[in-house]
């Protein structure tokens, strides 16, 4: 027995699966849409870790480029104290040769050089435990120069060559020069001797620490002779 439809009922079986395409579409919308959106947020986030990444490689390459820079600064100072002869071993008869070439080289009188026996400086310690590794000590030996003047610019000349001359690091404790003959104000300066200069210097160099103490070897002692 055939049953006849109304005509309302036959509009809705037509507009049945036209309805349910629509309902798959908007499924398969949804779930692209939101595939889309999270495949974009991953993509995002990727982004970023390769941004950071690259920020750090960027300061990683700079700071090795500043380490390696300062390196280059250290090793170039160390290469100049090499050369300066404030590294090593002082050589006390190339120091005497040194300071009779500036003699002769500015006609100075003939002066009087004592170079006292080498001790070492003391350096304040780094607090904290641990290796910092080899330590660094610095020598020093005193020494006295008499020489007489014939006038004020000798002393000035002797010095501009204790300070060209590559034996190490010199510094000067105390100077004193004494006028002969009494005041010059109502006589000309003759060319002789006419003053007397008296300076103590010490003579500075560096090693390595090998050892706590080596033998024959002291803190320098300050001057005991008065001021």
């Amino acid at each position: 027995m055939k049953m006849k439809l109304s005509a309302h009922q036959e509009d809705l079986l037509l507009l049945k699966w036209p309805a349910l395409w629509l309902v798959v579409a908007l499924l398969a919308g949804a779930i692209w849409y939101g595939g889309s959106y999270r495949f974009g947020e991953e993509n995002n986030r990727l982004l970023r870790v390769a941004r950071a990444n690259r920020m750090q490689a960027i300061a990683a390459v700079r700071q090795i480029e500043e380490e390696a820079g300062i390196v280059r600064d250290f090793c170039d100072r160390y290469r100049q104290l090499q050369d300066e002869r404030v590294i090593g071993d002082e050589d006390r008869l190339e120091l005497v040769e040194s300071v009779g070439r500036i003699r002769a080289r500015y006609s100075l009188y003939p002066m009087q050089l004592d170079i006292e026996q080498q001790a070492t400086l003391p350096l304040g310690q780094a607090g904290g435990s641990g290796n910092p590794g080899e330590s660094v000590v610095i020598r020093a030996s005193r020494v006295v120069i008499g020489i007489p003047l014939l006038h004020e610019e000798d002393f000035v000349r002797l010095f501009d060559g204790l300070n060209t001359m590559k034996q190490g690091i010199i510094v000067t404790e105390e100077c004193a020069i004494k006028r002969i003959g009494g005041d010059l104000d109502n006589r000309r300066p003759e060319l002789r001797q006419n003053l007397n200069a008296s300076c103590k210097l010490l003579w500075l160099t560096m090693s390595r620490e090998t050892g706590v103490g080596a033998p024959g070897m002291g803190i320098i002692p300050p001057d005991p002779s008065p001021k």
